[in-house]
């Protein structure tokens, strides 16, 4: 939960997004945590069909590659997927600010395959700089990455100016609006930076554009983007009613009642207090609450538990209750719950070949 940047935007504390006061969580901790991740996945990704077997494992901060046994963890990460190699593909993604040195990201580099790199327009010129420095570097190694420009609008102009070094030196970026509680007017945008954002979403959907949300403006006439829809903050592309021939990048992201898939695409652990989620952000569980399906001292009860359920396909389905959807949006989702469970069908393999 550690951070070396203290952004406006960001909240602090347990359940915010970084905790300076906590101490790094211990290694054996943390290897503790793997195992249980990766036995968890395996038991979903034993009903996947094959071309859908890849696991994502996301290294989440605050700033994660402040840990001190950061490369000791990722090393562990590739031994102990060797067991489970046969049976689904992993891809090792770091989610850092690259306020890091060039000796520590020389460290790490042969041990991740993709970093999503987030640039914050509040850090310091030096800090951008080294930001700068470390995504060429990462560019020039030849590892995947991704820059996800943090869109504040009380610095706008120069998000959309790193925007623009990135296309120059053909770094790949996300535009990402501001995800923040609705009293914290000062991140809402101006109508003109909301088309700006709009108009980024939009450039890379495919087929038919959305149309233009309703504007909904505080008492400041500027706008809370997220009451108008979302983006992926990963860039995925969405269907809509099911029309797999159009594609739209913002989305309406309020479904009360919904029934959602985020259980079969997610799972958050959240090392610094030890709860389990089947989400960073919706925290949805199966009993209708925004509440942890369970902690790491009960993972053997929650494994055999998800085990029993997938075994007599008696999964219980997370109905929405949030006023938003966030981290999770991409993650399909229906009305209705025949509708959802057809939906469901084309990812999981009959039953009759779970043997």
């Amino acid at each position: 939960m550690k951070c070396n940047l203290d952004c406006d935007y960001c909240e602090s504390g347990t359940y915010g997004g970084h905790d300076n006061s906590t101490q790094h969580p211990p290694v054996e901790q943390c290897l503790q945590s793997i195992d249980f991740m990766f036995a968890y996945v395996d038991l979903y990704m034993s009903r996947r069909i094959s071309s859908l077997k890849t696991v994502v494992l996301n290294v989440y901060g605050g700033e994660a590659m402040h840990h001190p046994g950061i490369v000791q963890i990722l090393h562990a990460v590739r031994k102990r997927h060797t067991q489970y190699q046969s049976h689904w593909k992993l891809t090792v993604t770091v989610t850092t600010n690259a306020v890091i040195s060039s000796k520590k990201l020389a460290a790490v580099l042969p041990l991740v395959d993709e970093f999503t790199v987030s640039y914050h327009t509040s850090a310091s010129a030096k800090q951008k700089q080294q930001v700068c420095d470390n995504l060429l570097a990462i560019d020039q190694s030849g590892t995947r990455s991704k820059c996800v420009v943090m869109m504040d609008p009380q610095h706008f102009d120069h998000a959309v100016n790193h925007i623009a070094w990135c296309k120059q030196n053909n770094i790949r970026y996300l535009a990402k609006q501001i995800d923040h509680p609705p009293e914290k007017t000062q991140f809402n945008y101006t109508t003109q930076q909301v088309h700006w954002v709009k108009n980024a979403y939009q450039s890379r959907s495919y087929g038919n554009q959305p149309t233009d949300p309703i504007l909904i403006s505080d008492t400041h006439n500027r706008v809370d983007l997220a009451d108008t829809g979302r983006a992926c903050c990963g860039g995925r592309t969405f269907c809509v009613d099911q029309n797999h021939r159009s594609r739209t990048a913002f989305v309406d992201n309020k479904f009360p009642d919904w029934y959602c898939s985020v259980n079969h695409f997610f799972l958050y652990v959240k090392q610094v207090n030890g709860e389990i989620y089947t989400n960073k952000d919706c925290k949805m569980n199966f009993d209708g609450a925004v509440a942890p399906i369970g902690t790491l001292a009960q993972s053997k009860q929650l494994l055999n538990q998800t085990q029993t359920w997938l075994d007599s396909n008696t999964m219980p389905v997370i109905q929405c209750k949030k006023y938003r959807c966030d981290c999770g949006l991409c993650a399909p989702k229906a009305q209705s719950l025949d509708t959802y469970r057809s939906i469901m069908r084309k990812y999981e393999i009959p039953d009759s070949n779970l043997l």
